[in-house]
């Protein structure tokens, strides 16, 4: 990537070159500095040090062209091209016994071949390279070409050879402590994950961002904090994938990269849906899908629509769309499928082409070039039937899978309608519930609440009629005042299980009473806000519902949170209310109150499931606890 601090002296110094080898090497060097940001103006840069290097003769000029030009093509997709560039540049090197420059050649062959996924003869050039690099003692090119040979061995999943290597690499590298030690143990994290030795995999990555830290390489410290995020996820350790998510997160504005940022984004939805914010995941991964539709990388937005959906189907939020996103994730992966197969014919056809040129070019006279030409077409017949093998298997693959994904979704269905039963459920039992409170509330103040009232008024005619001592009239005055009492809490009690203004006044007036009551009587400063409550109507089962549910959290605020204010607050939509309650007590540990849910607690997410709505709190210890409801209406 072009850095304008380097780039400037280059081009100053450029402008006062005189046109010999050492303004080449400043070409290439300018060059360099554009190649992974401007191909167009790095190629400019090389082409000019490569027509002054053959006015020159200068060979290693000549070859150093071959080899940029053809990482160019390279980030291009021209692999063909990039080999044409480098058979020439071996051919030179040969002609001018510059065996380094070969060394050279082969190695950036073998690298092109690995684009091609051709390992096997990007394997042969390796070692051709290693060879040559050896003989010279060049301990640097060595342990460059251990690496690449690391590589490849763990791409065809020979992670014991791969490790050997890349530590033959590290035993080189690590004494500069520069980008290609970083690259070296980048590699090695990979390798000794994949032989699942964990604890040494992530000290190698501790490694690599103190290193990275150190060179101020913001691109390999993403990359370990990804790997870290790798981690975590298969280890279950969801609180550190939360702290690593964190930090590539705010890393990934240094990268100036709209896929590093959308992929920051999607491991911090990871991280949040297995710490149990859903809300908070579900933003995340909205904001990495709109990145990544932009950018179209297929790979990463099947990822990322898995990730939707799953956050989709928590608490049963929208399975429609959640199944949308699943099938946008399995066509993604089919594309990818289908791009592949494509590939394999391409190449196939290309073989086959290439042997009927260059059959046509021999002249068969004689029964050996008969043979060999029958020999090509035998062999070219068992390619073809092993390609149409192959094709056939990942076609019944593909089937197998669609039939899977049929059975995912009828599970899915059951489930929907399991939940819906419970619901229902739920349903009539909190319908149950409130209709057993007004009895019971009717009961208690017509029945016993009337009672007592007969007695008091008695005792009142009994004052009048009777003379009594004075000791028998103090007891007589502690016993009007104990029935004064009882009357008293029968009617708190009484309120409480069906308030009054509930009932003949609404929702609004009940939440009013109700709040100052418990700011008058519970020691702790209540206040309460509403918002467009009174404006709208609500159906008797919205009205009880919302007022138990406050009523409950309320409750837990006094008997629980030692809090000195609380705050209660409704806003109400047309199509919405949402309802926020908070304190400054001590809060409590999240995790034990999902692991031992009370019965007034699993009342309280029943009766918000009930009107498909959602809670969500935030709170730590010593930190207060902030409530928040929304309810459709």
């Amino acid at each position: 990537m072009a850095q304008t601090g380097e780039l400037a002296p280059l081009l100053e110094k450029l402008k006062s070159s005189k046109a010999d080898t050492n303004r080449v090497k400043l070409l290439n060097k300018i060059g360099d500095e554009y190649a992974y940001n401007d191909i167009k103006t790095a190629r400019k840069y090389y082409l000019e040090g490569y027509e002054l290097s053959k006015k020159l003769s200068f060979l290693r000029g000549i070859v150093r062209y071959f080899s940029s030009e053809g990482e160019l093509l390279n980030l291009e997709g021209k692999y063909d091209q990039t080999l044409v560039l480098l058979r020439e540049g071996v051919r030179l090197s040969i002609e001018k016994k510059d065996k380094m420059r070969e060394g050279i050649m082969y190695e950036n062959m073998g690298n092109t071949l690995v684009l091609m996924q051709k390992l096997d003869s990007a394997t042969n050039y390796y070692f051709k390279s290693l060879s040559i690099f050896e003989a010279f003692r060049d301990s640097v090119k060595m342990a460059n070409v251990y690496n690449d040979l690391s590589s490849v061995f763990t791409q065809t999943d020979k992670q014991e050879i791969a490790l050997k290597y890349i530590n033959q690499a590290i035993a080189i590298s690590q004494t500069f402590e520069d980008g290609f030690y970083l690259s070296h143990l980048i590699n090695k994290e990979g390798v000794l994950w994949k032989l699942k030795r964990r604890k040494e995999a992530e000290t190698v990555n501790n490694q690599i961002i103190a290193l990275a830290k150190k060179l101020n390489d913001a691109i390999a410290m993403a990359d370990a904090l990804q790997n870290f995020c790798y981690h975590d996820v298969e280890t279950q350790h969801y609180e550190n994938l939360l702290k690593h998510a964190t930090e590539l997160a705010e890393l990934s504005p240094q990268l100036q990269s709209a896929e590093r940022t959308s992929l920051a984004d999607y491991w911090l939805s990871v991280a949040y849906y297995y710490n149990h914010s859903y809300p908070i995941a579900l933003n995340f991964i909205k904001k990495a899908v709109e990145k990544d539709e932009k950018l179209k990388n297929i790979n990463h937005l099947q990822q990322y629509y898995t990730q939707y959906a799953k956050l989709l189907l928590v608490n049963n939020q929208d399975p429609i769309l959640a199944e949308k996103y699943n099938l946008l994730a399995d066509s993604l992966r089919n594309i990818g499928l289908n791009n592949a197969i494509l590939k394999n014919t391409k190449e196939l056809e290309t073989k086959y082409e290439t042997e009927k040129k260059e059959a046509a070019l021999q002249q068969l006279s004689d029964e050996n070039q008969y043979r060999k030409r029958l020999n090509s077409l035998l062999i070219f017949s068992v390619v073809v039937l092993v390609g149409a093998l192959i094709f056939f298997g990942l076609w019944i693959r593909n089937r197998n899978r669609i039939r899977r994904q049929e059975q995912i979704l009828h599970e899915q269905e059951l489930r929907q309608l399991e939940s819906e039963k419970q619901i229902l459920a739920g349903r009539a039992v909190l319908q149950g519930q409130d209709e057993e409170r007004s009895r019971l509330a009717k009961d208690l103040h017509d029945g016993l609440g009337g009672i007592l009232s007969s007695v008091k008024y008695a005792f009142q005619n009994m004052k009048t009629s009777f003379i009594l001592q004075h000791e028998h009239a103090l007891a007589f005055e502690r016993s009007m005042s104990l029935l004064d009492e009882s009357l008293s809490e029968l009617r708190r009690v009484s309120h409480n299980m069906m308030p009054e203004s509930l009932v003949k006044l609404g929702l609004e007036e009940a939440l009013k009473d109700y709040i100052q009551t418990i700011d008058e009587n519970s020691g702790i400063k209540f206040a309460y806000q509403s918002f467009g409550l009174a404006e709208i109507e609500l159906e008797n089962i919205y009205k009880t519902t919302i007022f138990r549910v406050i009523q409950e959290l309320t409750t837990n605020i006094i008997r629980h949170s030692r809090a000195k204010e609380a705050l209660v607050q409704i806003m109400a939509k047309p199509n919405l209310i949402n309802i926020t309650i908070e304190d400054d007590g001590i809060g409590f540990d999240p995790q034990q109150v999902n692991s031992k849910k009370s019965m007034g607690i699993q009342n309280l997410y029943n009766r918000i499931e009930y009107l498909k709505g959602k809670i969500d709190f935030q709170t730590e210890p010593n930190a207060g606890c902030s409530y928040y409801i929304e309810i459709p209406i």
